[in-house]
């Protein structure tokens, strides 16, 4: 069979995007085009080498391609290794979707450690459509709070020229309200607070459930002002105090406006795959 290797390129570095994507959306992170784009690109190259070299394709060197493909995509992120398995599983969806095709079709749709489709592209599409669904049904418990059960949504924080989005669970637990307006409160971890105040939030780094009053007292005035303290009660705490701010603006996925306060939880919620709670 001949194999044009600009085919082959382009077939892989094209699944390799939409496993990236998929393992991204699975995994609740949000992961920049760029890098996906030069995680995919690096993939169809690494196809085109096994192809050219089949040493390149045995299992070894395929897992630590795959390392390397999420390094560029995913880096940096708190549940990188997670995210490597959902990449491993979601290709494992994908090429057993496109062995069953090429089985049906007659067809050479695998070739060395890659993809290599001679059908057309709306043949590429489906596999790729069906692939994302299924490995969505059997990554129930990674997606149980991804797009799969909407039981997430996007909002758009901005601060003092500043802007951040923000991924957050909505939870029938967060009655929360700001205690003079009453407006409801979102509740952000540390981390997603930290990079929209930038080097303002440096007070929060050491911020805890008994020392709200104390990091208030270290922020900068311009921001202070904006500040409040927030009694509540959880799970492991009897009695805490959040701190919280009064945001510029909050937009939801429609761009229509949320009234409402930040407030700060220490601890890492959601672990990488929600930024924060908002209530139902």
């Amino acid at each position: 069979m001949v194999v044009y290797l600009d085919m082959l390129f382009a077939a892989n570095a094209f699944m390799d995007f939409a496993t990236l994507t998929a393992a991204a959306r699975f995994g609740g992170v949000r992961a920049g085009r760029l890098r996906l784009l030069a995680a995919a690109v690096a993939g169809g190259a690494y196809a085109v080498g096994a192809a050219m070299w089949s040493w390149l394709a045995v299992l070894p060197l395929r897992l630590l391609a795959g390392l390397g493909i999420c390094w560029l995509a995913f880096v940096g992120q708190n549940a990188f290794f997670r995210l490597y398995g959902l990449y491993l599983l979601v290709s494992a969806a994908f090429a057993g979707l496109a062995a069953a095709l090429g089985m049906a079709t007659g067809r050479h749709l695998l070739i060395g450690a890659g993809f290599y489709f001679v059908v057309p592209g709306r043949a590429l599409l489906l596999a790729a459509a069906a692939g994302y669904a299924l490995s969505g049904l059997l990554l129930r418990g990674d997606a149980l709070h991804g797009p799969l059960r909407r039981e997430t949504e996007t909002l758009t924080v901005r601060l003092d020229g500043r802007e951040s989005a923000v991924r957050v669970l909505h939870d029938t637990g967060n009655v929360l309200s700001e205690p003079v307006s009453g407006r409801p409160v979102v509740v952000l971890s540390r981390a997603a607070v930290m990079r929209l105040l930038g080097e303002q939030g440096g007070a929060l780094r050491e911020l805890r459930a008994d020392n709200a009053a104390v990091c208030l007292t270290r922020l900068a005035p311009s921001l202070a002002r904006r500040c409040g303290l927030l009694p509540f009660r959880a799970i492991g705490t009897e009695q805490g105090m959040l701190l919280y701010f009064r945001p510029d603006s909050v937009s939801r996925a429609d761009k229509s406006k949320f009234d409402c306060v930040i407030a700060v939880d220490p601890e890492a919620t959601g672990q990488g795959a929600y930024d924060g709670l908002i209530g139902v």
